[in-house]
């Protein structure tokens, strides 16, 4: 494992914009750190993680734990464009829980045609559990991902 895993988010728009950072999880319990874990929706608890299964120094997974339980059990591949929209399963020989992936409805909240907001059905139950916004910098204030319970049931 390199010293530090390189990871990309964009907007589909531009080029993506490209982080180093060193490992701080072992998602696959091997005793290595394998990937990066990050706090999208400021909570202070790491919900989702960069994880690079190959051990080449990229990420090649986005690892996501839509309901705060600790368990990440989506997990999405870039396309190119770092905007992680291909749904995955973890390489099945690393103990990593294997979920279907949600259910997921893209929303054009702003009216400009495009989709800014991604519903995500986790659970199966037909309302949404949580939310990814597109076209948003993942940095600092600037979250990408937002929490539990964006809609009223």
């Amino acid at each position: 494992m390199d010293t530090a895993i390189e990871y990309c988010f964009g907007t589909g728009h531009a080029p993506p914009t490209h982080w180093w950072t060193a490992p701080d999880l072992d998602l696959d319990g091997d005793g290595r750190l394998d990937a990066v874990a990050l706090d999208f929706d400021g909570d202070g608890r790491s919900d989702d993680a960069m994880w690079d299964t190959d051990g080449d120094g990229v990420a090649d997974l986005a690892a996501l734990d839509l309901d705060d339980d600790g368990v990440r059990e989506s997990f999405y591949a870039d396309g190119g464009g770092g905007l992680w929209e291909t749904a995955a399963d973890p390489p099945p020989d690393t103990g990593a829980v294997s979920a279907r992936p949600p259910a997921e409805t893209p929303l054009d909240t702003d009216g400009d045609g495009r989709p800014d907001t991604v519903l995500l059905d986790g659970d199966g139950d037909g309302f949404a559990d949580a939310y990814r916004r597109v076209g948003y910098r993942a940095t600092g204030s600037d979250s990408s991902t937002g929490g539990a319970d964006p809609s009223a049931r």
